[in-house]
């Protein structure tokens, strides 16, 4: 199994530290701290309206929060700490420089209909990070083949059954050399068949040694591939470790009712 694989070099590439976020007056994540290593796979589960996809969000800012530091690769995401001690907000230039270092993956693929597989694939690299189209398209045809659809290179998305677009959207984030990779509920919108193919593309990126955070509710994924298994309840981390101990034997009541044991 992945998870029997040892951890990168234990250097931290995720720091969110005392993070808190606000929707109104409903409090959605309550001073959660969590740190992920490089090359280690973290998996989140959890009821819905845990606050997941939220804490997932806040990684790469597309979602702002109220109070705590998120760090990755060293840099702090969203904001800056300025003279004083008080926390300003980054230019929209500078979030968008700290985005290209983490890829995100969805429920919904999101891809652009009117455009083939591989110009969906080499947009970004070439708009966003100045990447030649030559450089771009040597790239997104070398992780189309590492992903098995080099065949559907000038496919449209619409020709295209759910698990295919989902590993197209992989190799989309993949395509822009993230140092993290995010995934939130990536196979919920698939049918039941096609859950396996877009697993077993995540399995790959673990082999090859991804730091990743994946939102799921697909326990025995969880339990075959991660590292660590962090249960959100309310808003909150109740429960965290290694998947065997932890979906064995649940130290928290609320997470032994989650796992109806």
């Amino acid at each position: 199994m992945v998870a029997d694989r040892l951890v990168g070099t234990g250097r931290a590439m995720i720091a969110i530290r005392n993070v808190s976020k606000w929707f109104g007056r409903l409090q959605v994540l309550k001073d959660v701290s969590l740190t992920v290593n490089c090359g280690e796979m973290v998996v989140i589960i959890g009821p819905s309206g845990s606050g997941k996809t939220t804490l997932l969000r806040t990684i790469n800012f597309l979602e702002e929060y109220e109070a705590g530091e998120i760090e990755v690769d060293g840099e702090m995401i969203g904001y800056r700490i300025e003279r004083g001690g008080a926390r300003g907000r980054r230019s929209e230039r500078e979030l968008a420089a700290a985005r290209t270092k983490t890829g995100m993956v969805f429920q919904s693929f999101n891809l652009f209909p009117h455009m083939t597989v591989l110009q969906n694939i080499l947009t970004a690299p070439i708009r966003v990070k100045g990447i030649s189209p030559e450089e771009a398209e040597a790239r997104a045809r070398e992780l189309l083949a590492r992903f098995g659809l080099l065949d559907k290179i000038d496919e449209h998305p619409l020709r295209l059954s759910g698990g295919q677009q989902q590993r197209v959207a992989i190799v989309r984030a993949l395509a822009m050399e993230p140092k993290v990779m995010l995934f939130d509920e990536v196979t919920s919108a698939l049918d039941p068949e096609l859950v396996e193919e877009v697993l077993a593309a995540m399995k790959q990126l673990a082999r090859e040694g991804m730091t990743m955070v994946v939102v799921t509710h697909e326990m025995q994924f969880a339990r075959d591939v991660a590292h660590r298994v962090v249960f959100m309840d309310e808003g909150a981390i109740v429960e965290q470790g290694d998947p065997g101990n932890l979906f064995s034997n649940p130290q928290s009541v609320r997470l032994r009712t989650f796992l109806k044991l």
